[in-house]
């Protein structure tokens, strides 16, 4: 089959990026043609893909999407594909992957605990009203044949605000690297940790993300500074990080919080930390707490995170109904500070995590496509032989 992906910007590293380009590669080795649209690309690797560049307006905000889809429209009408499997809320898509769940549930989140103003503001800004534009004209469209979620919330909530068909949407849970960690492992990254941030015997807490406000690092540093125990918190990721200095100035933990900025040795502080919180107003499905529990960490998070599916309360990790309640944070992270409990619940986390493998995202995502589309015999017998 003639397939295209789209993507704005296409790159081999990221969390949309990475799975994409497992993705590619499978579609590939099963010997469909593969053809990329995207307004950018970073990947000189993807030699058995074909790219057409999508032309778009950046400026202002609201209409960079919006020309982004009529481009792709134009080509896809062009090039007569197979099968259009779409990452971006477009014009014109077989298969859609929700992988940002709906910006729709996301402006509510936003909202909440903030005045008339503000929700005002929010919901007729010209950049939201065009997504949520962009989001309904896709799920209403009659030729959107499957839509993949990466959590049951997440189908939930397509179904609960745009009517959709439920049997028209297939729920994908992401996948990550395989981890390989163990008790000798952890204690090398942990002495590399403490060796760069002149670190003792502290309790050490991690969040990893950027969009610090959507991901409730608010609420995570009023929930530490309750703790009354020594410990070290490091933020990890993208984000005003001024604001968060001040609010744990006023909180009186500021020579506690560690804020690295973005960092590509990420694993160092899975590693060499000893708990992850992250109580987001909103995430489909984060990778970053699924990767945390891959490395063994036990995980406080929101009931709006997909990954709260996975998590057995006090088994292997946390969840608060309110992401806005540092008090119900602060519960968590108190429980996790007794030794034996966090590494009996971040084992279990680990063993959980080992199913969730990129290989069977994958696999699974061919199944959604082989499924709408039929692919004859030889195909499927092809795709069988390089997921062996």
């Amino acid at each position: 089959m003639k397939i295209a992906l789209i993507r704005q910007k296409y790159t081999p590293f990221g969390g949309a990026e990475r799975y994409m380009a497992r993705l590619v590669a499978g579609l590939a080795s099963a010997g469909h043609k593969v053809h990329i649209l995207a307004a950018e690309w970073d990947d000189d690797r993807a030699t058995a893909v074909s790219f057409h560049r999508v032309p778009i307006v950046k400026k202002p905000g609201w209409f960079k999407s919006l020309t982004f889809s009529r481009g792709c429209r134009t080509i896809i009408e062009r090039e007569h594909f197979d099968v259009v499997f779409s990452l971006e809320r477009t014009l014109r898509q077989d298969i859609y992957r929700a992988g940002d769940g709906c910006h729709r549930q996301w402006l509510t989140q936003k909202s909440l605990g903030k005045g008339l103003l503000y929700k005002v503001w929010t919901w007729l800004n010209p950049l939201q009203l065009a997504y949520v534009w962009l989001e309904r004209r896709m799920f209403t469209d009659l030729g959107l044949k499957a839509i993949i979620a990466n959590s049951q919330r997440g189908k939930d909530d397509i179904i609960r605000l745009y009517g959709v068909d439920p049997g028209r949407i297939h729920v994908v849970y992401n996948g990550i690297d395989p981890v390989a960690w163990d008790q000798e492992r952890k204690l090398k990254y942990r002495k590399m940790l403490a060796d760069e941030f002149r670190l003792g015997d502290e309790l050490r807490i991690l969040y990893v993300g950027s969009g610090f406000k959507r991901k409730g690092v608010a609420a995570a540093i009023r929930a530490a500074a309750r703790l009354t125990v020594p410990f070290r918190f490091f933020i990890v990721g993208k984000g005003n990080v001024a604001r968060y200095r001040r609010l744990a100035k006023q909180m009186g933990i500021h020579e506690w919080m560690i804020f690295t900025g973005p960092r590509k040795d990420v694993e160092l502080f899975y590693q060499g930390s000893d708990l992850f919180v992250f109580p987001t107003l909103y995430d489909p499905f984060s990778n970053a707490t699924l990767e945390a529990m891959a490395h063994g960490l036990p995980v406080i998070t929101s009931r709006f995170n997909g990954v709260s599916e996975l998590i057995r309360q006090g088994d292997n990790g946390f969840v608060v109904q309110d992401p806005l309640d540092d008090a119900a944070v602060f519960d968590c992270m108190h429980a996790l500070t007794e030794p034996g409990r966090r590494r009996y619940m971040g084992g279990q986390a680990a063993v959980t995590a080992s199913a969730f493998t990129m290989q069977r995202n994958v696999q699974e995502t061919l199944a959604v496509i082989y499924k709408v589309f039929s692919p004859p015999a030889a195909d499927t017998e092809r795709l069988h032989a390089t997921s062996a």
